[in-house]
């Protein structure tokens, strides 16, 4: 978390020393992501990013300090009416992580708004330290953004709700399938975007995820039945 503050706090300086000239070459439109603008008929926003999210220490058993970085590949296709379609895909190494889904998208002047669903399908496979066990699942994230284009940077707030639609585990040759609660909680995330190098932009995002089951962590095969508190720092590259 200091890493992801200092550099909040220096990209957040430099937006405020670029110069006028440069700030009138600024492109929000065809350069952010997180910001729900409008998009035109077959444009394409790409970005490559890194996640790190502190979790529970009832489920890691331990008190120190436990960062777990998740990489992230996204991209969104404008549509006409105002619509897109935004994939993704995710990965700790030992799980993935495929959404797609469509959203609606509308921009008054500097303010824009978003609604949409993302269909998700997760699975992952631990084979080392003695584990031969594979899980897959699906969940839906309905979603809402807005956000507002200020002189020099964006600053956006996406929420969704998460639900969960099948789950299922294989223990060597036993498969189990998971009984999970149709609603597991729900995230809230803010997302400042903004000019690095020439046409690059950077997002700095901090997010707060309120679930009873955060699919990175299966791993650690939990078996509280709560929703736990998770805050994630983002950091994210867009081309």
């Amino acid at each position: 978390m200091k890493i992801f503050l200092l550099l909040f706090t220096i990209l957040f300086a430099q937006t405020f020393l670029l110069t006028p000239l440069f700030a009138q070459q600024l492109n929000f439109q065809e350069n952010t992501f997180f910001y729900p603008h409008t998009y035109e008929n077959r444009q394409i926003v790409s970005s490559l990013g890194i996640a790190l999210a502190k979790l529970p220490e009832d489920v890691v058993e331990t008190d120190d300090v436990f960062r777990a970085p998740l990489f992230s590949y996204r991209l969104k296709y404008g549509l006409p009416e105002n619509f897109l379609a935004e994939g993704s895909v995710e990965t700790n190494i030992v799980t993935f992580n495929f959404m797609l889904g469509p959203k609606w998208n509308y921009q008054f002047d500097k303010l824009g708004f978003s609604l949409g669903t993302d269909l998700s399908f997760y699975l992952g496979k631990l084979e080392q330290f003695g584990f031969d066990t594979k899980f897959n699942g699906w969940a839906l994230y309905p979603n809402i953004s807005a956000g507002y284009q200020f002189e020099k940077f964006t600053l956006s707030v996406k929420s969704e709700l998460v639900f969960n639609l099948a789950e299922q585990s294989k223990n060597g040759e036993s498969e189990i399938e998971n009984d999970l609660d149709f609603f597991n909680g729900w995230t809230i995330g803010m997302y400042l975007e903004q000019p690095f190098w020439g046409d690059n932009y950077v997002v700095l995002g901090v997010r707060s995820t309120f679930l009873k089951f955060y699919y990175p962590m299966w791993a650690a095969f939990s078996t509280f039945d709560r929703a736990f508190y998770i805050p994630e720092a983002t950091f994210t590259f867009i081309f």
